[in-house]
């Protein structure tokens, strides 16, 4: 009795797992927000930057998301798991690796 149980746990939560599998859509938008809040971050604030100037930054890398997401797109590898998914993105000094699974991402750089 206590095997079944234990299988028909096992299978509820892959199938759980399964139907929850983020698609490489919403990757690519979860991405492009995540590398423009990094753009945000690491450009924009600068200590020596006047806050107009860091309110100009940060303006100008949210209205560069349209560029951004293509990029991001077609730069992107998925392997698609059933369960889970491992996307890879290859920017130019780097390759990040997120790993999909329950419905969200887990981003390692």
């Amino acid at each position: 009795m206590k095997l079944q149980t234990v299988v028909i746990g096992v299978a509820a939560i892959a199938g759980v797992m399964a139907f929850s599998n983020p698609s490489k859509e919403r990757y690519i938008d979860y991405a492009t927000d995540q590398f423009a809040e990094m753009g945000k971050s690491s450009l924009c604030s600068d200590s020596n930057l006047p806050s107009l100037a860091q309110q100009s930054c940060k303006f100008m890398v949210s209205q560069g998301r349209r560029v951004i997401k293509p990029y991001i797109d077609g730069s992107t590898k998925q392997q698609n798991f059933i369960l889970f998914s491992i996307y890879e993105t290859e920017m130019p000094n780097r390759k990040l690796s997120t790993i999909a699974a329950f419905g969200n991402f887990y981003m390692f750089r």
